[in-house]
């Protein structure tokens, strides 16, 4: 007695149950087994295998041909489930269950020419189904079960709304026999009419209830389909929700102390920088060459923030044509002579509220990815317009409105549709290895759903991509600001006093040796409670320049708080490699809040310190 495998099936959800029974189907079709025998094993397989899903956390199926006198089609469901307690009442008719399972083992066993059931408490249960093949059936010799592997590997299993279907034609055809039946047992009533009245009427309301049967199998099969797409619909954003939820606590979990590590190294390589003689070109280049690690390392950072939706965005009211045209010239020199960028600017363009620098970091990607595809040249367009997203046009969690639209289009190669299903996903490239992270489109899908908008990319192979950006239109009232400006050197004037609050030493040495070479003086501590004590002092304060996430129960946000309440009018910088929810909502900053994130330069560090306190003695005078 020999056992040749031909497929096995895995059990984890519903939809498995469906492909089971599809695949049921199929091999007993390829086996011969008449429509009707096809049908009683498909049911058997998917009655075994709801089972082993609903009781027994999911399993697999193996299916195979037995090669004896006769040979026969052996099917082996084995679940993880706790076993089954009451075997033997199930298999004797006794066990009664509100759930159907002993009513589904029962009615499989009529179904089939052998059913054998192991069973034991905490080890699982296995199930073993026989049919006897058909005499009409093909020799099922290893050559011809290996040409069944084949067929099956490349059908693989089909819309599971098709098995849908497929059982609702059989009930139908069912129906309809039935219905020949009673029409037939009518026209032998009809000639003993006077005779058997009552036979003739109870046809008749047999006749009545087929019929409302029949309209009631037909709005199943509609209440079924919506059901199964609006399951599918809901299984696939929570797996995007759940995806989407563990790269931001991974990347979360992470940028903060990362880019603690990264403000440590890209410090010193600036200081190291200043202080290397001119003419060392080696040293300056191997400065240079780390600095450049470290900056990648940043940005991957950044991106990885970006497509989780984690990254800190200071949104304000923008003029798209505005940005495009800046951006155009840099493009240019970026690219290269071999691409030709064409611009078109809708007039009267409605305003946006989005983070000016992640616009131009989303457009950038999309130019920079377009250069790729487009080896050895070719033409980039961009283009701006007004639109509206009616309900029949949203897609996903896209909110019906006015929205304003940058669409970045190539005359590339263009992408598969294998290719377009996988864009988003973080580190999927199809650039060769060290060309490309796999984030750049990811960061650009996150800043956009962070911004409120929507996403939409259309391509095909030979034709080219166009990605379009939709951003919600601004319905609010543009407040006019009148930059200041900053000295060439941004140092500090006589007397400015500093408090640093940074619980990592190396951090916090490194911003206390560029502010006191800026000339500041400065007071630096490791926790918010040391920062309090020296802001209820008496010494001048003439700027808090803190970390948010500290050691301990006070936070940069809590120091910020107490320094209005007992100093009010000081300015406070804030900076993080993470900023968390202590001065975002929804990774936007809170409104008045200054943030310089890390790992941050030199120049930036001056700069910001710079503003920060000229800002406020503005805003007193």
């Amino acid at each position: 007695m020999t056992l040749n495998p031909i497929l096995t099936v895995a059990l984890i959800g519903e939809a498995d149950i469906v492909a089971a029974r599809q695949r049921a189907r199929q091999i007993a079709g390829l086996l011969g087994f008449e429509a009707q025998d096809q049908t009683r094993i498909a049911t058997a397989v998917s009655e075994i295998a709801r089972n082993a899903t609903t009781y027994g956390a999911g399993g697999r199926i193996e299916f195979g041909v037995e090669r004896a006198d006769p040979s026969s089609l052996v099917i082996r469901i084995r679940d993880k489930g706790p076993g089954i307690a009451d075997v033997d009442a199930i298999l004797e008719g006794r066990f009664k269950s509100v759930s159907g399972m002993g009513v589904g083992i029962s009615g499989t066993r009529r179904l089939m020419d052998r059913f054998e059931l192991e069973s034991q408490p905490g080890r699982g249960t296995s199930v073993l189904l026989g049919k006897c093949l058909p005499s009409t059936a093909p020799s099922v010799s290893p050559a011809y079960l290996a040409e069944i592997g084949k067929v099956l590997a490349a059908t693989g299993a089909s819309d599971p709304l098709a098995e849908v279907r497929t059982q609702n034609q059989e009930l139908l055809q069912a129906l309809a026999d039935l219905k020949l039946k009673q029409d037939e047992s009518e026209r032998l009533n009809a000639e003993l009419e006077e005779t058997n009245r009552g036979v003739v009427a109870l046809y008749a309301e047999l006749d009545e209830k087929a019929g409302e049967l029949a309209a009631l199998n037909g709005d199943l099969e509609q209440r079924v389909a919506a059901a199964v797409m609006e399951c599918q619909q809901a299984n696939d954003a929570l797996r995007q929700s759940q995806k989407m939820e563990a790269v931001g606590q991974l990347t979360g979990g992470i940028a903060h102390d990362f880019n603690n590590l990264l403000q440590i190294v890209t410090g010193n390589l600036e200081m190291l920088s200043r202080r290397l003689p001119a003419d060392d070109l080696r040293l300056r280049r191997a400065a240079d060459n780390a600095m450049s690690g470290a900056q990648r390392a940043a940005t991957l950072t950044q991106r990885l923030l970006a497509f989780a939706r984690r990254q800190p965005l200071a949104p304000r009211p923008l003029d798209s044509n505005t940005l495009v045209e800046g951006l155009s010239d840099l493009m240019r020199r970026t690219l290269g002579e071999s691409i030709s960028i064409e611009v078109h600017l809708a007039p009267e363009l409605w305003k946006v509220e989005a983070d000016a620098n992640q616009l131009e970091n989303a457009l950038l990607n999309l130019a920079v990815n377009a250069r790729d595809a487009m080896k050895p040249g070719g033409t980039l367009t961009i283009t701006t317009a007004n639109g509206i997203i009616g309900e029949a046009d949203a897609e996903d969690d896209t909110v019906p409105g006015h929205y304003v639209s940058l669409a970045v289009c190539d005359t590339g190669d263009g992408m598969s549709e294998a290719t377009m299903s996988r864009v988003f996903e973080p580190f999927f490239t199809t650039k060769e290895v060290g060309k490309g992270t796999g984030l750049g489109l990811s960061m650009v899908y996150g800043f956009v759903k962070q911004s409120g908008g929507h996403l939409r990319i259309e391509s095909s192979i030979g034709r080219g991509t166009t990605v379009t950006l939709y951003l919600p239109k601004f319905t609010g009232t543009v407040v006019e600001e009148t930059p200041l400006v900053i000295g060439a050197t941004a140092t500090a004037r006589p007397g400015e006093r500093i408090l640093i609050v940074e619980d990592d030493p190396d951090v916090r040495a490194h911003s206390c040796d560029v502010l006191t070479e800026l000339g500041y003086r400065i007071v630096a501590v490791a926790d918010g409670s040391a920062a309090i004590d020296i802001l209820d002092g008496d010494g001048p304060i003439d700027l808090v320049f803190t970390d948010v996430v500290l050691t301990g129960t006070v936070n940069g946000r809590d120091i910020a708080v107490h320094a209005h309440a007992v100093r009010p009018g000081t300015p406070i910088l804030f900076t993080s490699g993470y900023a968390r929810e202590a001065i975002t909502h929804n990774a936007h900053l809170d409104e008045g809040i200054s943030l310089l994130p890390k790992p941050f330069s030199y120049d930036d560090l001056a700069a910001r310190v710079r503003l920060s306190i000229d800002q406020a003695l503005a805003v007193r005078a």
